[in-house]
C-alpha cells in the first residue's frame, strides 16, 4: 500500500473518530427536553420521536465506529513512520514520536473537540446528523450483538431485568413529553413545569454539580477554645459548621449554632465540652446521585452530608437545601443578604457580580444608570426580563451601553455575571 493512500485513510480516520466522539458526546450530554423544543421549531416532531427511539443504537453504533476509525488511524500513523524504512529502524526518537503524536490526536480528536461541539451546538448537530448515525447503527450491529449480550449478563447478575430498566426510562421521557406539551399549550405553569423537570432529573446529576466546594467550605479545628469557637460562628453566619481534628479531611463532627448558643447561657462549669456537643456526620461519595442524598437527608433527618473524593479526603459539603435548589430554584434566607449583592471589581470598567445583586448596588458601583423595573430589581431579573429565559452559560447581549456575559448558571437560575460598562462615540470626543 502506498504511502498517499495510506496518508489518506489516515486522514478520514481522523475526521470518522471526530464526528463519531462528538456523537457518543452529544448523545450523554444533550438535554432531550431542548432537543425536543429545537426540533418543534424546525417542526420535525417525529425527528425527535425517531432519535429518542434509537438513542441506545446509535450511542452503541458510534463507539464501534470510533473505536475502528482510532485503531485505522494508529495503523497508518505506524507505517507512514516505518515505511520504506523497516522494522529495525524504530529507534528511540521514532517511537517517542509516534507515541507523542499519537497521543495528542487522539485527545484532540477524541475528546477536545468532541466536548466543544456538545456543548456549542448539542441540538443542532444531532438533529442534522441522526440519519448517518441511524446507518452507522446498522452497519455496526454484528458488533453491538456482544456488548447487548455482556449488558443482558450484568442486569441478570444484578437481579433486574433489561426490560424494566428500558420501560423505566421510556416511561419518564413520556412524562417530560407530557410536560412539555402542557407548558407549550398553557396548561401548566413555567414554574411548575420545571419542578417536574428537576424532580426527574435527581438521578441525572450527583452531588458534586450541588455541594460547597472544600475551598468555600468554613470549618473548624476541634482545639478551637469557647471564645474563638462564638466568634467563629458569628462570623461564618453558618447553622452547621464541620469540625476536624488536625486536618480538614478528617471530620469528626457537625456543629449546630444553635447548640452552641445554648450552651453559651450556662454557667462555665455546666457547659458541655464541644466532643459532646457535636454530631455525628453523613459522609457520601462525589457519585451519590441527588435523589439518593435527598432519601438519606429525609430518613437521618439531618441537613448536611461531606462529600469525600476518590481518596476518602474532603471535596465539600452539600446541605438538603443545595437539593432542592435543582427543584424549586434558589432559595434566599435572611443569611444570603452578605452574598445576593456580592460585587468583585475586575478593572475600572468591569465588575463580576452574583444574580441576586440588586442592581442600585450595581449602578453606584461602576456610575450606571439602569432601570430598576417593579417586576425586577435584581442582575439577574433584568438579564431573563430581556432574554426572556435563563441564558447558557457564555451568553452575551448589551443593554444600555452595558455588557453582561453569563459566567455560572444551571437551568433555573443565574449564578455569576461579567458586567462591563462600553465606551461609545459620546465618550471619546474627537
Amino acid at each position: 500500500m502506498s504511502s498517499q493512500l495510506t496518508f489518506w485513510i489516515m486522514l478520514f480516520s481522523m475526521v470518522a473518530m471526530t464526528i463519531c466522539g462528538a456523537a457518543q458526546q452529544v448523545i450523554h450530554e444533550i438535554s432531550w427536553h431542548d432537543l425536543e423544543e429545537y426540533c418543534n421549531r424546525k417542526r420535525r416532531n417525529q425527528t425527535f420521536s425517531r432519535i429518542i427511539d434509537m438513542r441506545d443504537e446509535i450511542a452503541l453504533g458510534t463507539l464501534m465506529a470510533q473505536m475502528i476509525a482510532t485503531a485505522i488511524f494508529v495503523c497508518c500513523l505506524i507505517f507512514l513512520f516505518l515505511d520504506n524504512r523497516g522494522p529495525m529502524s524504530l529507534d528511540g526518537t521514532t517511537l517517542w514520536a509516534i507515541i507523542g503524536i499519537s497521543i495528542f490526536c487522539l485527545i484532540l480528536l477524541n475528546s477536545w473537540i468532541p466536548w466543544a461541539i456538545a456543548h456549542a451546538a448539542a441540538e443542532p448537530f444531532l438533529f442534522q446528523t441522526w440519519r448517518i448515525w441511524w446507518l452507522v447503527a446498522g452497519m455496526a450491529w454484528p458488533l453491538t450483538v456482544g456488548a447487548k449480550l455482556m449488558s443482558a449478563f450484568f442486569f441478570r447478575a444484578r437481579g433486574k431485568r433489561v426490560e424494566d430498566e428500558d420501560e423505566e426510562e421510556a416511561f419518564e421521557d413520556e412524562i417530560l413529553s407530557m410536560v412539555s406539551e402542557g407548558e407549550h399549550d398553557g396548561l401548566l405553569e413555567p414554574a411548575r413545569a420545571d419542578m417536574i423537570e428537576g424532580v426527574m432529573e435527581l438521578d441525572d446529576y450527583d452531588v458534586s454539580r450541588v455541594m460547597t466546594p472544600r475551598s468555600r467550605v468554613d470549618a473548624m479545628e476541634f482545639s478551637t477554645g469557647w471564645e474563638a469557637m462564638l466568634e467563629f460562628v458569628v462570623e461564618s453566619g453558618r447553622t452547621r459548621i464541620p469540625i476536624y481534628r488536625e486536618s480538614i479531611d478528617n471530620i469528626i463532627g457537625i456543629l449546630y449554632a444553635k447548640d452552641i448558643l445554648r450552651e453559651s447561657l450556662r454557667s462555665e462549669s455546666k457547659r458541655r465540652t464541644l466532643e459532646k456537643l457535636v454530631r455525628e456526620p453523613i459522609k457520601v461519595p462525589e457519585s451519590t446521585l441527588l435523589r439518593e442524598m435527598l432519601q438519606q437527608f429525609l430518613a437521618g433527618r439531618v441537613h448536611m452530608a461531606i462529600v469525600e473524593d476518590e481518596y476518602k479526603g474532603v471535596a465539600g459539603v452539600v446541605t438538603i437545601e443545595d437539593v432542592l435548589e435543582e427543584i424549586v430554584g434558589e432559595i434566599v434566607d435572611e443569611t444570603d443578604n452578605e452574598e445576593m449583592d456580592h460585587i468583585r471589581q475586575i478593572d475600572n470598567d468591569s465588575v463580576e457580580v452574583t444574580g441576586t445583586t440588586h442592581l442600585n448596588r450595581l449602578n453606584e458601583e461602576l456610575g450606571l444608570g439602569l432601570p430598576e423595573d417593579e417586576e425586577f430589581d435584581t442582575v439577574s431579573g433584568l438579564i431573563m426580563s430581556q432574554l426572556k429565559e435563563v441564558p447558557k452559560i457564555g451568553r452575551e447581549f448589551v443593554f444600555e451601553n452595558v455588557r453582561f456575559r453569563v459566567e455560572k448558571a444551571n437551568r433555573r437560575f443565574i449564578e455569576l455575571v461579567q458586567v462591563t460598562r462600553v465606551s461609545t462615540d459620546d465618550d471619546h470626543p474627537s
